[in-house]
Protein backbone atom coordinates (compact mmCIF):
# COMPACT_ATOMS: atom_id res chain seq x y z
CA UNK A 1 0.00 0.00 0.00
CA UNK A 2 0.81 3.39 -0.55
CA UNK A 3 2.58 4.59 2.61
CA UNK A 4 2.66 8.23 2.16
CA UNK A 5 0.38 8.71 5.30
CA UNK A 6 2.67 6.16 7.22
CA UNK A 7 5.65 7.82 6.55
CA UNK A 8 3.86 11.43 7.44
CA UNK A 9 2.92 10.20 10.91
CA UNK A 10 7.02 10.18 11.70
CA UNK A 11 7.36 13.64 11.31
CA UNK A 12 8.17 15.17 14.31
CA UNK A 13 8.29 18.46 15.77
CA UNK A 14 11.33 20.00 14.69
CA UNK A 15 10.94 18.68 11.11
CA UNK A 16 11.24 21.47 8.99
CA UNK A 17 10.22 20.45 5.38
CA UNK A 18 9.78 21.19 1.94
CA UNK A 19 7.26 20.33 -0.32
CA UNK A 20 8.17 21.05 -3.88
CA UNK A 21 5.43 20.58 -6.91
CA UNK A 22 4.01 21.19 -10.15
CA UNK A 23 0.70 22.42 -11.61
CA UNK A 24 -0.22 19.22 -13.13
CA UNK A 25 -0.02 17.10 -10.39
CA UNK A 26 -3.48 18.51 -9.01
CA UNK A 27 -4.85 15.92 -7.27
CA UNK A 28 -1.47 14.37 -5.94
CA UNK A 29 -0.62 18.03 -4.52
CA UNK A 30 -3.80 17.83 -2.48
CA UNK A 31 -3.28 14.52 -1.38
CA UNK A 32 0.05 15.21 -0.07
CA UNK A 33 -1.07 18.38 1.75
CA UNK A 34 -4.12 16.04 3.51
CA UNK A 35 -2.03 13.74 4.62
CA UNK A 36 0.45 16.08 6.09
CA UNK A 37 -2.84 17.38 7.93
CA UNK A 38 -4.65 14.57 8.80
CA UNK A 39 -1.42 13.32 10.51
CA UNK A 40 -0.55 15.94 12.59
CA UNK A 41 -4.56 16.02 13.74
CA UNK A 42 -4.32 12.09 14.75
CA UNK A 43 -1.33 13.07 16.57
CA UNK A 44 -2.89 16.38 18.42
CA UNK A 45 -0.77 19.07 17.22
CA UNK A 46 -2.60 22.18 16.26
CA UNK A 47 -2.51 23.32 12.72
CA UNK A 48 -2.22 25.94 10.33
CA UNK A 49 -3.16 25.43 6.90
CA UNK A 50 -2.63 28.96 4.61
CA UNK A 51 -4.08 28.17 1.45
CA UNK A 52 -2.59 29.12 -1.82
CA UNK A 53 -1.78 27.23 -5.28
CA UNK A 54 -3.18 23.80 -4.12
CA UNK A 55 -6.65 22.75 -5.07
CA UNK A 56 -8.57 23.69 -1.47
CA UNK A 57 -11.96 21.81 -2.61
CA UNK A 58 -10.10 18.70 -3.15
CA UNK A 59 -8.00 19.14 0.17
CA UNK A 60 -11.41 19.57 2.26
CA UNK A 61 -13.12 16.52 0.51
CA UNK A 62 -9.75 14.55 1.68
CA UNK A 63 -10.45 15.55 5.27
CA UNK A 64 -13.87 15.26 5.65
CA UNK A 65 -13.38 11.66 4.50
CA UNK A 66 -10.63 11.29 6.96
CA UNK A 67 -11.01 13.22 10.38
CA UNK A 68 -13.82 15.05 11.95
CA UNK A 69 -13.14 18.03 9.86
CA UNK A 70 -15.72 20.11 11.32
CA UNK A 71 -15.18 19.16 14.66
CA UNK A 72 -11.15 20.01 14.52
CA UNK A 73 -12.20 23.45 13.15
CA UNK A 74 -14.69 24.26 15.49
CA UNK A 75 -12.03 23.35 18.60
CA UNK A 76 -9.43 25.26 16.87
CA UNK A 77 -6.95 22.36 16.22
CA UNK A 78 -7.05 22.98 12.77
CA UNK A 79 -7.32 26.71 10.95
CA UNK A 80 -7.69 27.42 7.23
CA UNK A 81 -5.95 30.62 6.63
CA UNK A 82 -5.20 32.97 3.48
CA UNK A 83 -2.13 34.45 2.96
CA UNK A 84 -3.64 38.31 4.59
CA UNK A 85 -4.78 36.66 8.19
CA UNK A 86 -1.06 35.51 8.39
CA UNK A 87 1.86 35.89 6.32
CA UNK A 88 0.78 39.65 5.65
CA UNK A 89 -1.35 40.46 8.01
CA UNK A 90 -0.23 44.54 7.65
CA UNK A 91 -0.03 44.06 4.11
CA UNK A 92 3.09 43.06 3.33
CA UNK A 93 5.08 39.55 4.53
CA UNK A 94 7.79 40.24 6.78
CA UNK A 95 9.73 37.72 7.75
CA UNK A 96 10.72 38.76 11.18
CA UNK A 97 7.44 39.65 11.97
CA UNK A 98 6.21 36.06 10.52
CA UNK A 99 8.93 34.06 13.18
CA UNK A 100 8.19 36.33 15.63
CA UNK A 101 3.85 35.52 15.20
CA UNK A 102 4.88 31.21 14.78
CA UNK A 103 6.60 31.70 17.99
CA UNK A 104 3.67 32.58 19.65
CA UNK A 105 1.35 29.89 18.24
CA UNK A 106 4.15 27.40 19.22
CA UNK A 107 3.56 28.62 22.59
CA UNK A 108 -0.01 28.60 22.49
CA UNK A 109 -0.73 25.51 21.21
CA UNK A 110 1.32 23.78 24.08
CA UNK A 111 -0.42 26.08 26.51
CA UNK A 112 -3.73 24.81 24.79
CA UNK A 113 -2.77 21.09 25.69
CA UNK A 114 -1.49 19.75 22.08
CA UNK A 115 1.72 18.40 21.76
CA UNK A 116 2.95 20.22 18.92
CA UNK A 117 2.39 23.52 16.80
CA UNK A 118 2.65 22.40 12.68
CA UNK A 119 1.69 24.81 9.72
CA UNK A 120 2.39 24.24 5.91
CA UNK A 121 2.05 27.32 3.71
CA UNK A 122 2.04 28.44 0.42
CA UNK A 123 5.49 30.72 -0.18
CA UNK A 124 5.20 31.30 -4.19
CA UNK A 125 3.52 34.98 -4.00
CA UNK A 126 6.36 36.35 -2.45
CA UNK A 127 7.92 36.65 -5.37
CA UNK A 128 5.29 39.39 -6.35
CA UNK A 129 7.95 41.61 -4.34
CA UNK A 130 10.84 42.88 -6.04
CA UNK A 131 12.88 41.26 -3.35
CA UNK A 132 10.51 38.32 -3.13
CA UNK A 133 13.26 35.71 -3.53
CA UNK A 134 15.36 37.59 -0.81
CA UNK A 135 12.41 37.66 2.13
CA UNK A 136 11.55 33.98 1.26
CA UNK A 137 15.27 33.31 1.57
CA UNK A 138 15.83 35.25 5.17
CA UNK A 139 12.16 33.84 6.39
CA UNK A 140 14.06 29.89 6.14
CA UNK A 141 17.00 31.27 7.34
CA UNK A 142 15.10 32.17 10.48
CA UNK A 143 12.88 29.26 10.75
CA UNK A 144 16.18 27.09 11.06
CA UNK A 145 17.89 29.28 13.30
CA UNK A 146 15.39 30.36 15.61
CA UNK A 147 12.31 28.09 15.58
CA UNK A 148 13.65 24.58 14.80
CA UNK A 149 15.37 23.16 17.62
CA UNK A 150 13.86 25.76 20.35
CA UNK A 151 10.00 25.37 19.98
CA UNK A 152 7.80 22.69 19.58
CA UNK A 153 6.90 22.76 15.58
CA UNK A 154 7.01 21.21 12.27
CA UNK A 155 6.76 23.23 9.00
CA UNK A 156 6.34 22.08 5.14
CA UNK A 157 6.76 25.26 2.96
CA UNK A 158 5.16 25.09 -0.07
CA UNK A 159 7.29 26.02 -3.47
CA UNK A 160 5.46 25.80 -7.06
CA UNK A 161 8.60 25.07 -9.17
CA UNK A 162 6.92 26.78 -12.24
CA UNK A 163 7.19 29.76 -10.72
CA UNK A 164 10.77 29.65 -9.83
CA UNK A 165 14.40 29.73 -11.26
CA UNK A 166 16.38 26.58 -10.93
CA UNK A 167 19.06 28.48 -9.04
CA UNK A 168 16.17 30.11 -6.34
CA UNK A 169 14.78 26.25 -6.35
CA UNK A 170 18.55 25.05 -5.61
CA UNK A 171 18.92 27.66 -2.94
CA UNK A 172 15.32 26.58 -1.42
CA UNK A 173 16.54 22.59 -1.29
CA UNK A 174 19.74 23.64 0.79
CA UNK A 175 17.88 24.52 3.57
CA UNK A 176 15.47 22.23 4.20
CA UNK A 177 16.47 18.70 5.77
CA UNK A 178 13.77 16.80 4.24
CA UNK A 179 11.79 17.27 0.72
CA UNK A 180 8.37 16.35 -0.02
CA UNK A 181 8.63 15.17 -3.98
CA UNK A 182 6.25 13.05 -6.18
CA UNK A 183 4.27 11.97 -2.99
CA UNK A 184 7.48 10.81 -1.14
CA UNK A 185 9.26 11.83 1.74
CA UNK A 186 12.84 12.30 0.82
CA UNK A 187 15.80 12.66 3.39
CA UNK A 188 18.36 15.72 2.12
CA UNK A 189 21.43 14.72 1.96
CA UNK A 190 22.30 18.61 0.16
CA UNK A 191 20.81 20.31 3.07
CA UNK A 192 23.01 22.95 4.79
CA UNK A 193 22.89 24.88 8.36
CA UNK A 194 23.11 28.42 7.57
CA UNK A 195 25.44 30.76 9.36
CA UNK A 196 26.49 34.14 8.71
CA UNK A 197 29.37 34.52 6.78
CA UNK A 198 31.25 37.71 8.33
CA UNK A 199 34.62 36.70 9.67
CA UNK A 200 34.08 32.63 8.95
CA UNK A 201 36.56 29.98 7.70
CA UNK A 202 34.62 29.64 4.96
CA UNK A 203 36.13 26.01 3.45
CA UNK A 204 36.24 24.84 7.20
CA UNK A 205 32.34 25.58 7.98
CA UNK A 206 31.44 23.86 4.77
CA UNK A 207 33.82 20.82 5.47
CA UNK A 208 31.92 20.74 9.07
CA UNK A 209 28.48 21.10 7.24
CA UNK A 210 28.56 18.44 5.23
CA UNK A 211 29.83 16.34 7.94
CA UNK A 212 26.85 16.95 10.19
CA UNK A 213 24.26 16.34 6.95
CA UNK A 214 26.01 13.20 6.91
CA UNK A 215 25.00 12.12 10.29
CA UNK A 216 21.44 13.86 10.21
CA UNK A 217 20.91 12.11 6.69
CA UNK A 218 21.98 8.72 8.58
CA UNK A 219 18.92 9.48 11.24
CA UNK A 220 16.55 11.06 8.80
CA UNK A 221 17.07 8.19 6.74
CA UNK A 222 16.53 5.62 9.41
CA UNK A 223 13.76 7.24 11.00
CA UNK A 224 11.56 7.09 7.52
CA UNK A 225 12.94 3.58 6.14
CA UNK A 226 13.50 1.46 9.36
CA UNK A 227 10.74 2.37 11.45
CA UNK A 228 8.27 1.65 8.64
CA UNK A 229 10.02 -1.35 7.89
CA UNK A 230 10.11 -2.29 11.56
CA UNK A 231 5.85 -1.58 11.61
CA UNK A 232 5.61 -3.56 8.55
CA UNK A 233 7.32 -6.69 10.01
CA UNK A 234 4.92 -6.20 12.83
CA UNK A 235 2.41 -6.31 10.51
CA UNK A 236 3.45 -9.09 8.53
CA UNK A 237 3.86 -11.18 11.89
CA UNK A 238 0.57 -9.97 12.70
CA UNK A 239 -1.81 -12.40 10.90
CA UNK A 240 -3.20 -10.65 14.19
CA UNK A 241 -5.30 -12.63 15.79
CA UNK A 242 -7.33 -9.56 17.02
CA UNK A 243 -7.30 -8.07 13.02
CA UNK A 244 -9.25 -11.83 12.21
CA UNK A 245 -11.55 -11.54 14.93
CA UNK A 246 -12.88 -8.06 14.16
CA UNK A 247 -12.78 -9.33 10.17
CA UNK A 248 -14.77 -12.35 11.18
CA UNK A 249 -17.05 -10.11 13.08
CA UNK A 250 -17.80 -8.04 10.56
CA UNK A 251 -18.48 -10.72 7.80
CA UNK A 252 -20.99 -12.34 10.12
CA UNK A 253 -22.80 -9.27 10.40
CA UNK A 254 -22.73 -9.03 6.87
CA UNK A 255 -24.44 -12.14 6.52
CA UNK A 256 -27.08 -11.50 9.21
CA UNK A 257 -27.45 -7.81 7.56
CA UNK A 258 -27.85 -9.48 3.81
CA UNK A 259 -26.78 -12.51 2.25
CA UNK A 260 -25.98 -11.33 -1.20
CA UNK A 261 -23.62 -8.86 0.15
CA UNK A 262 -21.86 -11.42 2.86
CA UNK A 263 -21.46 -13.73 -0.07
CA UNK A 264 -20.47 -11.23 -2.68
CA UNK A 265 -17.49 -10.18 -0.25
CA UNK A 266 -16.29 -13.37 0.30
CA UNK A 267 -16.14 -14.19 -3.33
CA UNK A 268 -14.35 -10.45 -4.37
CA UNK A 269 -12.11 -11.55 -1.44
CA UNK A 270 -10.82 -14.64 -3.01
CA UNK A 271 -10.69 -13.18 -6.18
CA UNK A 272 -8.75 -10.23 -5.40
CA UNK A 273 -5.97 -12.64 -3.50
CA UNK A 274 -5.77 -14.32 -6.34
CA UNK A 275 -4.98 -11.51 -8.84
CA UNK A 276 -2.86 -10.26 -6.15
CA UNK A 277 -0.77 -12.94 -6.39
CA UNK A 278 -0.43 -13.21 -10.19
CA UNK A 279 1.03 -9.73 -9.99
CA UNK A 280 3.82 -11.42 -7.60
CA UNK A 281 2.62 -9.43 -4.62
CA UNK A 282 4.21 -10.21 -1.53
CA UNK A 283 1.98 -12.90 1.35
CA UNK A 284 1.66 -9.31 3.35
CA UNK A 285 0.10 -7.51 0.46
CA UNK A 286 -2.50 -10.01 -1.08
CA UNK A 287 -3.39 -10.94 3.00
CA UNK A 288 -4.21 -7.32 3.31
CA UNK A 289 -6.03 -7.44 -0.18
CA UNK A 290 -8.09 -10.62 1.29
CA UNK A 291 -9.04 -9.08 4.31
CA UNK A 292 -10.48 -5.31 2.87
CA UNK A 293 -12.34 -8.37 0.28
CA UNK A 294 -14.17 -9.23 3.10
CA UNK A 295 -15.22 -5.75 4.39
CA UNK A 296 -15.25 -3.69 1.28
CA UNK A 297 -19.07 -3.63 1.05
CA UNK A 298 -19.69 -3.03 4.80
CA UNK A 299 -20.77 0.23 3.94
CA UNK A 300 -24.09 -1.22 2.40
CA UNK A 301 -25.28 -1.68 6.20
CA UNK A 302 -26.22 1.78 6.30
CA UNK A 303 -28.59 1.13 3.19
CA UNK A 304 -32.10 0.05 3.09
CA UNK A 305 -32.91 -3.31 1.78
CA UNK A 306 -35.18 -1.88 -0.06
CA UNK A 307 -32.49 0.04 -2.13
CA UNK A 308 -29.83 -3.17 -2.11
CA UNK A 309 -32.38 -5.08 -3.26
CA UNK A 310 -34.42 -2.66 -5.71
CA UNK A 311 -35.00 -4.82 -9.08
CA UNK A 312 -35.67 -1.71 -11.22
CA UNK A 313 -33.38 1.12 -12.22
CA UNK A 314 -31.57 3.00 -9.63
CA UNK A 315 -32.88 6.72 -9.45
CA UNK A 316 -30.56 9.48 -9.14
CA UNK A 317 -31.08 9.92 -5.65
CA UNK A 318 -30.92 6.67 -4.34
CA UNK A 319 -27.49 6.00 -6.29
CA UNK A 320 -26.17 9.14 -4.42
CA UNK A 321 -26.80 6.87 -1.42
CA UNK A 322 -25.35 3.34 -2.73
CA UNK A 323 -22.22 5.61 -3.70
CA UNK A 324 -21.95 6.36 -0.01
CA UNK A 325 -21.20 2.65 1.17
CA UNK A 326 -17.23 3.47 0.48
CA UNK A 327 -17.05 6.33 2.65
CA UNK A 328 -18.96 5.15 5.37
CA UNK A 329 -17.15 1.88 6.07
CA UNK A 330 -13.86 3.48 5.73
CA UNK A 331 -14.90 5.46 8.68
CA UNK A 332 -15.79 2.69 10.58
CA UNK A 333 -13.00 0.80 9.82
CA UNK A 334 -10.83 3.58 10.53
CA UNK A 335 -11.81 3.64 14.21
CA UNK A 336 -9.59 0.31 14.66
CA UNK A 337 -5.86 0.85 13.98
CA UNK A 338 -4.91 -2.34 13.03
CA UNK A 339 -7.70 -1.84 10.19
CA UNK A 340 -6.31 1.54 9.05
CA UNK A 341 -4.73 -0.06 5.88
CA UNK A 342 -7.43 -1.85 4.58
CA UNK A 343 -9.55 0.86 5.60
CA UNK A 344 -7.42 2.76 2.90
CA UNK A 345 -8.08 0.25 0.11
CA UNK A 346 -11.51 0.12 0.78
CA UNK A 347 -12.03 3.96 0.26
CA UNK A 348 -10.94 3.85 -3.07
CA UNK A 349 -12.43 0.28 -4.57
CA UNK A 350 -14.90 2.35 -6.68
CA UNK A 351 -12.45 4.92 -8.09
CA UNK A 352 -12.19 4.56 -11.79
CA UNK A 353 -8.61 4.32 -13.92
CA UNK A 354 -10.27 7.20 -15.87
CA UNK A 355 -10.90 8.88 -13.31
CA UNK A 356 -14.73 9.20 -13.18
CA UNK A 357 -15.58 6.67 -9.53
CA UNK A 358 -16.05 8.01 -6.45
CA UNK A 359 -15.89 8.83 -3.98
CA UNK A 360 -12.92 11.27 -5.02
CA UNK A 361 -12.36 11.02 -8.23
CA UNK A 362 -9.15 9.75 -8.32
CA UNK A 363 -7.09 8.63 -11.50
CA UNK A 364 -4.70 6.49 -12.67
CA UNK A 365 -1.62 5.30 -9.89
CA UNK A 366 -2.87 7.86 -7.79
CA UNK A 367 -5.87 5.04 -6.56
CA UNK A 368 -4.11 2.12 -4.36
CA UNK A 369 -3.01 -0.36 -6.08
CA UNK A 370 -4.82 -2.77 -4.13
CA UNK A 371 -7.98 -0.84 -5.13
CA UNK A 372 -7.36 -0.93 -8.57
CA UNK A 373 -7.16 -5.05 -8.01
CA UNK A 374 -10.28 -5.15 -5.79
CA UNK A 375 -12.05 -3.27 -8.36
CA UNK A 376 -11.55 -5.61 -11.20
CA UNK A 377 -12.56 -8.83 -8.57
CA UNK A 378 -15.68 -6.84 -7.40
CA UNK A 379 -16.97 -6.21 -10.94
CA UNK A 380 -16.45 -9.76 -11.93
CA UNK A 381 -18.02 -11.42 -9.08
CA UNK A 382 -21.07 -8.99 -9.14
CA UNK A 383 -21.30 -9.72 -13.40
CA UNK A 384 -21.14 -13.26 -12.79
CA UNK A 385 -23.58 -13.31 -10.14
CA UNK A 386 -27.20 -13.11 -10.00
CA UNK A 387 -28.77 -9.59 -8.84
CA UNK A 388 -32.74 -8.12 -7.72
CA UNK A 389 -32.33 -6.26 -11.29
CA UNK A 390 -30.73 -8.84 -13.53
CA UNK A 391 -29.65 -12.76 -14.49
CA UNK A 392 -25.88 -13.29 -14.64
CA UNK A 393 -23.75 -12.71 -17.07
CA UNK A 394 -21.81 -15.85 -18.12
CA UNK A 395 -18.08 -15.56 -17.45
CA UNK A 396 -17.16 -14.94 -20.91
CA UNK A 397 -19.42 -12.02 -20.98
CA UNK A 398 -17.71 -10.97 -18.14
CA UNK A 399 -14.27 -11.04 -19.37
CA UNK A 400 -15.63 -9.32 -22.45
CA UNK A 401 -16.72 -6.48 -20.38
CA UNK A 402 -13.31 -6.12 -18.03
CA UNK A 403 -11.34 -6.42 -21.50
CA UNK A 404 -13.34 -3.70 -22.85
CA UNK A 405 -13.14 -1.18 -20.04
CA UNK A 406 -9.61 -1.96 -19.09
CA UNK A 407 -8.17 1.59 -19.67
CA UNK A 408 -11.01 3.19 -18.62
CA UNK A 409 -12.72 1.38 -15.70
CA UNK A 410 -9.89 -1.13 -14.57
CA UNK A 411 -6.28 -0.54 -14.66
CA UNK A 412 -4.78 -1.87 -17.89
CA UNK A 413 -2.39 -3.95 -16.69
CA UNK A 414 -3.88 -5.36 -13.99
CA UNK A 415 -6.97 -6.22 -16.17
CA UNK A 416 -4.92 -8.12 -18.75
CA UNK A 417 -2.94 -10.56 -16.24
CA UNK A 418 -6.88 -11.04 -14.03
CA UNK A 419 -8.20 -12.26 -17.59
CA UNK A 420 -4.95 -14.38 -18.73
CA UNK A 421 -3.98 -15.88 -15.21
CA UNK A 422 -7.24 -15.74 -12.96
CA UNK A 423 -10.65 -16.01 -14.85
CA UNK A 424 -10.05 -19.24 -16.12
CA UNK A 425 -13.74 -19.93 -18.15
CA UNK A 426 -12.96 -23.87 -18.16
CA UNK A 427 -13.48 -23.88 -14.18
Amino acid sequence: MNNLLEKMNLIAAGDHMVFLYEDSDVISNAKVMSNYIISRISKNEKCFFISGDIDMQIILENLRTSIDYEEAVNRGQLSILNRNDAYSKDGKFEPKKMIAFLKELALQAIKEGYNAFAITGELSWVLEYDDGFSRIMEYEYLLNDEIFGSYSVSAVCRYNINKFSSHMIKNIIEVHPIILWKKEVHENPFYFEVVKTENLDVEKFQVKSMLTAIEKYTYVKSRFHDEIKSTEKKYQELQLNQLKNMIVTLTEFLEIYDQYTKNHSTNVAKIAKKIGKAINLSDQVTGQIYYAGLVHDIGKALISKEILNKKGKLSKEEFEIIKKHPGDAYKALKKSKELNNIANIVLQHHERWDGNGYPNGLKGEDIYLESRIMAIADSYDAMTSDRPYRKALSKQEAIDEIRKNAGKQFDPKIAIIAIDKVFDIKE
